[in-house]
């Protein structure tokens, strides 16, 4: 039965059901905002074909949702204000940090997928005009953006109203710190650790009581433990005390620095509003009612260019400047090909990470040093910065962006007349960058035909680690690796075990040794003529020490088809030099956290029988980021020098069919629901998003 003109297009309100099914939905959402419900006034706005808003925020399990219920019930009543039609979500998505080191790690960057089928499927079933998304979580915003891009280009191929959007980063909690009675309690174990670890132990207690800090001191405790320096009852009264001062708001992922990162990836495609991208207090009812008002004016008045896929569609090149000035986040080189891939473009890893020899960083923040991302917040709050707006006026500049594109809040022109100028505490001019480059790029060679190389804190020391050859340490999965972390050296001494003497002195050879040397042209200097009379396990000693030798963790079988592309962190609680010495290669992730080298996302991934497969552990690999280089090599004669193994070789070894069909074997452990997405997503280089087989 159709109840009013057919002149709104509208399928949801020309049948009865809908109307009768969701008017008691939108009074219960007006309820918990404290507006009377008025069911006359409801139904009428029905009729008239006023815009249905979806106002979206974490489920009450969702750490970074914490205070998010009640800004959403404000933005409701704004809505209502506005002649539109509010509907409260609580949309649950679980939290990667919740499940390092757990089995459910392997569902974590797939729920952004989850997430997005199960958002599409809200905005299509219950007939939504738009939403306003609040959250800092990258997954959940960059899956609920993609399903309403999906959403949007199915209702204007049906010639419909198009969809709309606003997101609304999370509050930013002021971070913990260990109080002074809390460091008072350490004091009898300072006094019987070496200086070094006092050191150390004096260092954490001083940063941020962040998960992965508060994982640091747990590691700490635990070494003492196994060194029988601490009894088990000091070791868990210490972990308590800690767990009380970092059991806070401030303690969760959304007040790090990588939520900083998101916050100004998010707002780089223009859909979050203008002093909303960093808040360290809830938006006031001035900043929310014109925020509504500019998205129910757009929805009135139907602009397309102002539409989620539209916005979306304008600042993705935008959005791909900002990746590398913000520090080049491993994650959002797959979600910017996730949204590429969204609205019918398409933009690989390559395609990205030509932007970090163009564009340098220039947003920077040390926690240890106190330049936290709640003292960004401080300062933008107090106006010593515009967030998002100060780096596309800095970018802007050098015309590394483009300024026509839209936004909200008018062109990036237009919004970035009145912002601050950088000024060096967190964001860097181009002309005094905090760095020349993010640290990324792309990679490549006989192990994949893409990667992603980021050099995390390393970036001053690079030398010592590029144009080297390494040993390799092989691992299926990320479960015996972590095991091997966990153990007094179980990751050097698996590698041990498979090489000979003429391994270790030939790698340092070539690494440290000048090259006419390594020709055999000259005369070799005492060092290497002494070292060529040691026994394996005395030049193994003096390179472990030396800071010389020269590992690669090698992570086969973590990409996205095989394990759902787990995040890799490489902590090391009994071998803390372990860091200093290798480089981790995997066709997963590897954390934001990491400081050290790391090539992730190789593709293609080890299940889909890549390369990467194939190594062994005991094979030479050498490793030449500034060219782009990764490559299986093997010793050439007698003489320290080596040669490229082909790609056909490497495939051509029988381990490589082995790991696949235990990698095939694996994934059967893995949530029959989960295994049929797996099995239908592209790979890492174009975003893991959905894709037909």
């Amino acid at each position: 039965m159709r109840m009013h003109s057919p002149k709104f297009k509208d399928p949801l309100i020309s049948r009865a059901q809908p109307v009768t099914l969701l008017t008691p939905v939108v009074e219960e959402t007006l309820r918990l905002s404290g507006i009377p419900p008025n069911r006359e006034l409801v139904i009428d706005r029905f009729m008239q074909g006023a815009p249905r808003i979806a106002v979206v925020h974490g489920s009450d399990d969702h750490p970074p949702a914490i205070g998010s219920k009640e800004t959403a019930r404000r933005i409701s009543r704004h809505v209502w204000a506005c002649g539109a039609l509010p509907f409260e979500i609580a949309q649950s998505f679980p939290c990667e940090e919740l499940s390092y080191g757990t089995e459910g790690a392997q569902y974590a960057l797939l729920s952004r997928n989850f997430c997005a089928a199960s958002m599409a499927s809200h905005m299509e079933e219950h007939g939504y005009d738009g939403a306003i998304v609040i959250g800092v979580c990258d997954k959940m915003m960059v899956g609920n953006l993609r399903a309403m891009i999906e959403a949007d280009l199915a209702r204007q191929r049906r010639r419909a109203r198009p969809v709309f959007a606003m997101l609304i980063p999370s509050l930013i909690s002021k971070e913990a710190f260990a109080t002074e009675e809390e460091k008072r309690k350490f004091e009898p174990l300072k006094m019987r650790v070496p200086p070094a670890d006092r050191q150390e132990l004096d260092s954490l207690l001083q940063r941020p009581l962040k998960p992965h800090v508060y994982a640091q001191v747990k590691i700490f405790l635990d070494r003492c433990f196994h060194r029988r320096v601490i009894q088990e009852g000091e070791k868990d009264d210490l972990e308590r005390s800690l767990a009380k001062c970092a059991s806070v708001p401030g303690g969760n992922c959304g007040a790090s620095e990588a939520s900083m990162v998101h916050r100004m990836m998010l707002a780089s495609l223009g859909m979050v509003p203008r002093h909303l991208d960093i808040l360290v207090k809830a938006p006031g009812d001035e900043q929310i009612g014109e925020m509504v008002k500019r998205l129910v004016l757009s929805m009135t008045k139907r602009e397309r260019r102002m539409s989620v896929a539209s916005l979306t569609r304008s600042n993705l090149l935008n959005a791909a400047a900002v990746w590398s000035a913000t520090g080049g986040h491993p994650a959002w080189l797959m979600h910017l090909s996730y949204l590429a891939d969204a609205i019918g473009k398409k933009l690989s890893m390559d395609d990205l990470t030509r932007k970090s020899s163009s564009v340098p960083q220039i947003l920077a923040m040390n926690e240890a040093a106190g330049n936290s991302a709640y003292m960004m917040g401080v300062e933008t709050e107090n106006g010593g910065n515009s967030g998002i707006d100060t780096i596309m006026r800095t970018l802007a500049e050098k015309r590394l962006i483009e300024d026509r594109a839209p936004t909200f809040d008018g062109s990036w022109m237009q919004r970035i007349m009145d912002a601050r100028s950088a000024n060096g505490n967190f964001l860097y001019s181009t002309m005094t960058p905090f760095s020349p480059t993010c640290g990324s790029s792309g990679i490549r060679g006989n192990m994949c035909t893409a990667a992603i190389a980021r050099t995390g804190g390393r970036r001053i020391g690079i030398d010592r680690f590029d144009r080297k050859l390494y040993l390799a340490v092989c691992y299926l999965g990320v479960k015996d690796l972590q095991a091997h972390l966990a153990s007094s050296e179980g990751v050097l001494e698996r590698l041990k075990r498979k090489i000979d003497r003429d391994d270790l002195f030939h790698a340092w050879q070539f690494n440290w040794r000048p090259q006419s040397a390594n020709n055999g042209k000259g005369a070799p200097d005492p060092l290497t003529a002494q070292m060529a009379e040691w026994h394996k396990n005395r030049l193994w000693d003096f390179l472990v020490n030396d800071g010389s030798l020269r590992v690669m963790v090698v992570v086969a079988g973590a990409g996205p088809r095989a394990a759902g592309m787990p995040e890799i962190q490489m902590v090391c609680p009994a071998v803390p030099n372990l860091a200093s010495l290798s480089v981790i290669v995997t066709d997963g992730r590897v954390s934001f956290q990491h400081e050290g080298i790391s090539i992730s996302q190789v593709v293609p991934e080890a299940l889909d029988g890549g390369p990467l497969g194939a190594v062994r552990t005991g094979d030479w690999i050498y490793m030449d980021t500034a060219c782009g280089e990764l490559q299986v090599v093997q010793r050439n004669g007698n003489h320290s020098g080596f040669k490229v193994v082909s790609t056909k070789e490497l495939l051509a070894r029988s381990d490589l069919k082995k790991r696949v069909h235990e990698l095939e074997r694996r994934r059967l452990d893995l949530l029959p629901s989960f295994r049929v997405l797996m099995d239908h997503v592209s790979s890492a280089d174009y975003g893991v998003s959905p894709a037909s087989k």
